[in-house]
């Protein structure tokens, strides 16, 4: 990014001396601690050139648990395997063979372990985003819509 504009700001002495203590521990200059303060707090709050403000209401954590995915009211049986990518406690994006039927807006469950939990993690959740996977497989993107409160609770404490 080009920086070709000053700006100059007063401040109290204590503020100053904080602030360089920072730039020296991480040693960087004073402007570049300020900067990326500053950018780290208007990327929350305004959408800049060139980045994208996040939409989700839960932060997102990165994961890889296998799950299986089903629909509950299939006549046949659909039960697949998966990974579970990511997760928060709005949602989830799993990875799942190409060949399985998913379409936008279409709903499923799933069953997936958080790690140190003994008993699996039950959700039903609404597709939101497919998009294509690697290796012969696909991601959807969907938000939970129900399940159970200690299914929740769980998640809630391992997101913690």
């Amino acid at each position: 990014m080009k920086k070709d504009v000053t700006i100059c700001f007063r401040t109290n002495e204590e503020l100053k001396q904080t602030l360089e203590k920072i730039a020296e521990v991480e040693r960087r200059s004073l402007s570049s601690i300020i900067e990326n303060m500053l950018h780290s707090q208007v990327k929350d709050k305004v959408e800049l050139k060139g980045s994208r403000k996040e939409r989700r209401r839960y932060a997102r954590k990165e994961v890889s648990l296998p799950a299986f995915v089903y629909k509950r009211d299939a006549k046949e049986s659909t039960l697949q395997t998966g990974i579970v990518i990511d997760v928060s406690l709005g949602g989830l994006k799993i990875s799942i063979p190409h060949d399985y039927d998913a379409v936008s807006e279409g709903e499923f469950d799933t069953i997936f372990t958080i790690p140190n939990e003994k008993t699996p993690v039950k959700m039903r959740c609404t597709i939101k985003r497919i998009a294509e996977g690697e290796e012969a497989t696909k991601e959807l993107g969907a938000d939970f819509v129900d399940g159970d409160f200690v299914s929740y609770q769980k998640l809630h404490k391992y997101l913690a």
